[in-house]
């Protein structure tokens, strides 16, 4: 990643989100849940719209995982187009550095005050994945306060991060099948626009309807607060 450069980005979502925000009619929200992996932001998938599509697939069909914050009735993408000039990035040393350093000085404190860290767990246990990520969460937090304090020059726009998730494709190949580069973006006035993928449509105002009555209507019978265990 050069800062500065535009870069893409696509976000699994319901399809009313897809046409709200291409519409201008809604705005990116913050997410800032346990199983956010590089802390609160807007999450894309870096030029990877099919992971984002399995993404929201698997959130729309899987309802028990909880993989959202609000429930998917019909899975969407979204794309996106921003710049960012203070990105922490996670695939570089320099970045990987500063997680380490943080999370030295967390630990350091932490041990001095007699409390425990956080971890980070898998969930439910039988995943193979570690996606509720405590301790992550407590050091991008950590860090993003140090640059705070800093001023603005300092405040971070986005985290960029690698993740190895899925199967293994091929024995020690190092290849897993879900692997992907990850966003979250943080200041929002990096982004410059919102497209539908090529191939894809805006919905006509009697689908967007009945698509916003199948969301309500699964809002409606999902238990709350939608947390995971």
């Amino acid at each position: 990643m050069i800062d500065g450069h535009l870069m893409v980005g696509y976000h699994g979502c319901d399809v009313i989100v897809r046409d709200g925000l291409v519409s201008g009619q809604l705005q990116p929200e913050e997410s800032n849940n346990q199983y956010d992996w590089l802390g609160p932001g807007f999450y894309m998938f870096e030029n990877d719209e099919e992971r984002a599509r399995a993404f929201a697939e698997c959130a729309a069909h899987q309802p028990r995982r909880r993989l959202t914050a609000r429930p998917i009735a019909t899975p969407a993408v979204v794309g996106c187009l921003f710049s960012v000039q203070r990105c922490l990035d996670m695939t570089t040393r320099a970045g990987r550095l500063e997680f380490e350093d943080a999370y030295l000085l967390l630990q350091g404190g932490f041990l001095q005050s007699g409390r425990m860290l956080p971890i980070n767990v898998p969930a439910p246990e039988q995943d193979q994945d570690v996606l509720l990520r405590g301790l992550d969460r407590t050091v991008f937090g950590f860090i993003h306060t140090r640059r705070e304090e800093m001023g603005t020059r300092g405040t971070l726009q986005a985290v960029r991060g690698a993740f190895r998730q899925g199967v293994e494709i091929a024995p020690s190949s190092g290849f897993h099948r879900d692997s992907h580069i990850q966003i979250a973006l943080r200041d929002f006035s990096c982004i410059k626009g919102w497209f539908v993928p090529p191939g894809e449509r805006m919905l006509s105002a009697a689908e967007l309807t009945a698509a916003k009555e199948r969301f309500a209507a699964l809002c409606a019978a999902t238990p709350k607060p939608r947390k995971r265990a």
